[in-house]
């Protein structure tokens, strides 16, 4: 299953450019505010949010496919925060192992890391597959049903 919740048929570049206005927008209209209240605190959510309403959309098709989403969203929101938590916890996880970097000197304990990795993402990976089964139906949306 591959998830689009932004466009219909490719994921969100989170590199791409800021339009050449950019700066001045949210100036003006404050923007930062609505960022801040949409992000509550998530640094990485704030970015995400800035860029994707400052590249704006002109395809009425894509505006009803994130309608559409959002819809979902707003009626399964704790599902839908219980699976942003998932990749969440994945990358503290991976945090965590990189905090222990130092004790990788030799060939066992970078196996023995990479290991660790892969189970922490195996769990992980096996705890998304069963809220996504347990909560399917629930799910109306193109982005979240194909």
């Amino acid at each position: 299953m591959k998830v689009f919740l932004l466009y219909p048929n490719r994921d969100f570049d989170p590199e791409q450019a800021l339009p050449p206005h950019a700066d001045d927008l949210v100036q003006d209209l404050e923007l930062n505010t609505l960022f801040n209240a949409m992000a509550q605190g998530d640094a990485f959510v704030f970015d995400v949010v800035k860029r994707v309403v400052l590249s704006g959309l002109t395809d009425l098709q894509e505006v009803h496919y994130r309608q559409d989403i959002l819809r979902d969203c707003l009626k399964n929101t704790e599902v839908v925060r219980q699976i942003y938590q998932i990749p969440i916890r994945a990358l503290e996880s991976k945090r965590k192992q990189w905090l222990g970097i130092f004790a990788l000197h030799y060939p066992s304990s970078i196996l023995s890391g990479a290991r660790s990795m892969l189970e922490v993402y195996l769990g992980l990976l096996k705890e998304l597959r069963s809220l996504a089964d347990a909560h399917a139906g629930e799910f109306e949306s193109e982005g979240f049903r194909r």
